[in-house]
């Protein structure tokens, strides 16, 4: 039975912000490129798009500088042998199925031929889970932040599972505030599909500090995740872009937008040269996300508070190569109440 196309299919006259919102929905990755007609003229990834952002390209501009022309697509009653094939030389995630006129009637998803979860790595994960969630009260008052739910289940369960669901069975969980909680809901992780170990903080020692202390479990390239951020963002993506480009780090990244209230005037001197009005201007921000060697660990200092960013200063200053990967899939740092309240509401939808 064909899969719905909703969510699938952009116009080429789209921007890269529009291919964005519609990738955060449809959690696949990749859209389908069509004209007026609907013919398929190419495929938009969220690749595409992050190489788009890191060249400095505004979210305004028109997928049809973006798109990939050169794309894989096949008719109707190809043969799975065909479809495994393509997908391994080609190293594509999704085939589109067209009819005689060139329009999607279907496709097929590297997910409906590949089960994530019994190619189980050895990467470790490490969750924070140890902060006061100040920001958060009265949620918070006799929970940890990681364990108020979302939805029918806590933070940090929807994060454990969404890293099993990609093999990464080795959970490191670091706990402080109400650590007691943490450990009696998950155990050994055994009823959760993974194995969970838990790096107990008795100070205050920030991100860098916890991984530190978390020494000797990491001993090859690890994740390191807030336990506040649910986002359904390709995990074996990630480890990839990480792996391929050589970095010592890498921070996953997301475009946060502002819009400044004023006129904002360019000015050569004295005189001025333009006016706009209310700009809205986008930055990369640190998505709470990372992949770390586990070199880097000798660096942090010990049974002291040294927090991510000041790893990341140290990295750079002492020129090594660290990396940003655009998180274009859903995304969300439940920090605020109002932030609690929208992810409940996207909860559904994201991560069925």
């Amino acid at each position: 039975m064909p899969k719905a196309l909703e969510n699938l299919i952009i116009r080429c006259e789209d921007s890269i912000l529009q291919a964005m919102q519609l990738i955060n929905i449809n959690c696949k990755g990749i859209l389908l490129v069509v004209d007026k007609d609907n013919k398929l003229l190419g495929t938009v990834t969220d690749g595409d798009i992050r190489r788009a952002i890191l060249s400095g390209k505004k979210l305004n501009r028109n997928l049809s500088e973006i798109y990939n022309e050169n794309f894989v697509f096949s008719y109707k009653d190809i043969c799975i042998s065909d479809v495994k094939k393509s997908f391994i030389e080609k190293k594509i995630k999704l085939l589109p199925i067209v009819d005689k006129c060139n329009k999607v009637i279907d496709y097929i998803e590297i997910d409906d031929l590949i089960d994530y979860d019994k190619l189980e790595k050895e990467n470790p994960v490490l969750i924070m889970a140890g902060g006061l969630g100040t920001r958060l009260r009265p949620l918070t008052d006799d929970l940890p932040k990681p364990m108020v739910k979302v939805g029918d289940k806590p933070i940090l369960q929807t994060i454990i599972e969404q890293f099993r669901s990609y093999g990464f069975k080795n959970i490191l969980i670091s706990v402080n505030y109400k650590a007691d909680i943490i450990e009696n809901y998950f155990r050994d992780g055994r009823d959760f599909g993974v194995s969970i170990k838990y790096i107990r903080e008795t100070k205050r020692l920030g991100t860098a500090g916890a991984i530190r202390l978390a020494k000797k479990y990491l001993r090859r390239s690890f994740f390191v995740i807030n336990g506040d951020i649910l986002t359904n963002v390709n995990l074996y993506n990630l480890l990839k872009y990480h792996t391929d480009n050589n970095y010592k780090m890498t921070i996953g990244s997301r475009i946060y937008e502002t819009q400044i209230p004023y006129g904002v005037l360019n000015v050569d001197e004295t005189c001025v040269t333009s006016l706009k009005e209310k700009p809205i201007v986008d930055y990369l921000v640190s998505g709470g996300v990372y992949i770390l060697n586990p070199e880097i660990v000798n660096n942090i200092p010990e049974d002291m508070y040294f927090d991510i960013t000041q790893l990341i200063d140290m990295l750079i200053n002492n020129k090594e190569k660290v990396g940003s990967f655009p998180i274009t899939d859903y995304w969300m740092d439940i920090g605020k109440i109002s932030d609690y309240y929208k992810a409940n509401e996207d909860i559904k939808n994201i991560f069925k």
